[in-house]
């Protein structure tokens, strides 16, 4: 069996096999979420090259700033979407204002975790967040709880424990 996945148009082909739209777009996620994992750990390592010669604050400070100038072009041409974030209502507005505020001090916290720790200790304890997707997901949101998530997230806590224990 044969893949072939085209990122522009968010599609994958299995030759010998004719999956459903959502099968592949959740393949396509899949492949997001990898590729997410790859960058981040990039990210990590070369982060801590720069914090041994900056605080977490300037990294943050300049990170959001290139944030802006990639970001800009981009809303500009297709303002389709600015429009429709701003028309999505008020609740949604205080959850993006919400998830932006979180993010901004996620990043300094690991900037600093990175400084102090070094990228591979605190990316181990960094790791853990699906827990805390899972826990907060079913206490604000109220979604259905998975024990398997549950059982996956304590097995990554497990681990991270043995690598900070006896690496």
């Amino acid at each position: 069996m044969a893949y072939t996945c085209d990122l522009k148009s968010h599609s994958v082909r299995i030759e010998g096999s004719s999956p459903s739209p959502g099968t592949r777009m959740k393949t396509i996620g899949f492949i997001y979420a990898i590729a997410a994992a790859v960058t981040w750990g990039l990210v990590y390592t070369i982060d801590h090259k720069i914090l041994t010669k900056v605080s977490p604050l300037a990294l943050l400070f300049v990170g959001s700033l290139f944030t802006v100038i990639i970001a800009l072009p981009i809303i500009l041409f297709d303002n389709q979407s600015v429009r429709t974030l701003f028309n999505s209502g008020k609740v949604n507005l205080i959850l993006i204002i919400t998830s932006v505020v979180l993010a901004t001090l996620a990043n300094f916290f690991i900037f600093s975790g990175i400084k102090i720790l070094g990228a591979p200790t605190a990316s181990v304890f960094e790791i853990a967040y699906p827990f805390f997707v899972i826990f907060f997901s079913f206490l604000i949101f109220k979604t259905s709880f998975n024990w398997y998530f549950l059982l996956g997230s304590v097995t990554i806590f497990i681990g991270s424990w043995i690598i900070i224990r006896f690496a």
